[in-house]
């Protein structure tokens, strides 16, 4: 189901309104869904996240020092599974999707003033975990979880490596990039899906 992108940003709502809500976060960016884009840079091809419009325009994610921190999503994979519900004596044919996600922080250690485990725990702790019934009506969803996964990877030049191919790690000391992963669990009836919204 779309519907990916709009949870990502009531993720980084809520990660606005409850972890990063004081001043120095102020301006902080709050990116949605990125893909990995190549680019042919001196007969080099690299690797670099975007942000991709539905009309193919590409918004990069570039690693800025004048943002204290900047936040996007990965989607990593999905999975889908079925299930027939008897609903009086009608089947109502469910569609469960997991989708495995990743978020990635780029910051500035100085300007947050926080270590690398205190930013990735209080993200982990403040997923929100299901969405408001409203938030799953809009969305045209039955149920939505939310968890971290247990895993956060918070070596830089291993994330930087992973979402940056083929570019030089030149990280100041000050900057740091994470991962934190985490998976959407989201149930909808195929009758309530429409391509063409």
């Amino acid at each position: 189901m779309p519907k990916i992108s709009e949870i990502s940003t009531i993720i980084n709502t809520s990660l606005k309104e409850n972890v990063f809500n004081t001043s120095r976060f102020q301006s902080a960016v709050y990116y949605g869904i990125a893909d990995l884009v190549k680019e042919n840079i001196n007969d080099t091809v690299t690797t670099k996240p975007c942000i991709i419009a539905n009309d193919g325009e590409c918004t990069s994610v570039i690693i800025d020092d004048t943002y204290p921190m900047q936040i996007y999503h990965r989607i990593m994979s999905l999975s889908f599974e079925q299930s027939t519900e008897d609903n009086y004596g009608e089947p109502v044919r469910m569609i469960k999707e997991t989708a495995t996600m990743s978020l990635v922080l780029i910051a500035d250690r100085n300007r947050l003033q926080m270590d690398a485990e205190n930013i990735v725990s209080a993200i982990a702790a403040n997923l929100p975990p299901t969405l408001t019934a409203a938030e799953l009506a809009t969305l045209g969803l039955s149920s939505c979880q939310i968890y971290a996964t247990g895993e956060a990877v918070i070596d830089s030049e291993v994330i930087f490596n992973r979402e940056y191919r083929n570019i030089e790690y030149l990280f100041k000391p000050n900057a740091a990039m994470f991962s934190i992963n985490y998976l959407i669990e989201m149930e909808f009836s195929k009758s309530c899906f429409d391509i063409c919204e």
